[in-house]
């Protein structure tokens, strides 16, 4: 894992709009986007985030350097008592982002509780020692729209969207010009 971290040492990069180029700006955090390593690099970058989940009903998904935390219990509020766990223990979320230069964004965070449709659960919000999330009614993750009820109506909505507006772009230009 060292060679990896030491790949991120000393690195720099510059940015290039309307003919000007700036001097060289040193990356002191996470990986330049961009980089042609990073999709590479993150999935050693990232392994650690694997390593959180600990107890039963945690779960943690990661591609590149997107993540999901997963937590399964009977209410709610356990499956948050889980989550809370996974951000804030030892080896946990908070820790890994300190560890790893790689401040966490909590303005991304979203919280969807998932269940039934008919479900009388109750959905609270998530206390963070940072920040407070209010459940969400749906996510998007890695171009998939998660809905609370997983009935995939906002996903289906959306797909019809982009074809039907795909489908008029090819019919404007099949259209003859007079």
């Amino acid at each position: 894992m060292d060679f990896f971290y030491n790949m991120l040492q000393g690195r720099v990069t510059t940015l290039k709009f309307d003919g000007y180029m700036s001097e060289p700006i040193n990356i002191d955090n996470g990986i330049g986007q961009g980089d042609p390593l990073s999709m590479g690099i993150y999935q050693y970058y990232n392994t650690d985030l694997l390593d959180i989940p600990k107890d039963e009903g945690e779960s943690v998904i990661a591609y590149i350097d997107d993540s999901v935390m997963i937590a399964i219990a009977d209410t709610f509020q356990e499956a948050h008592k889980k989550l809370l766990s996974m951000m804030t223990r030892e080896g946990g979320a908070g820790e890994w982002s300190t560890i790893h230069n790689s401040p966490l964004e909590y303005s991304k965070l979203t919280l969807v509780d998932f269940a039934h449709s008919s479900s009388s659960k109750q959905r609270v919000l998530l206390s963070l020692p940072q920040i407070e999330i209010h459940p969400s009614k749906s996510t998007k993750y890695l171009g998939v729209i998660f809905d609370q009820n997983l009935n995939w109506k906002e996903q289906h909505a959306h797909t019809i969207g982009k074809g039907t507006s795909w489908a008029m772009q090819i019919k404007r230009l099949a259209k003859p010009m007079c």
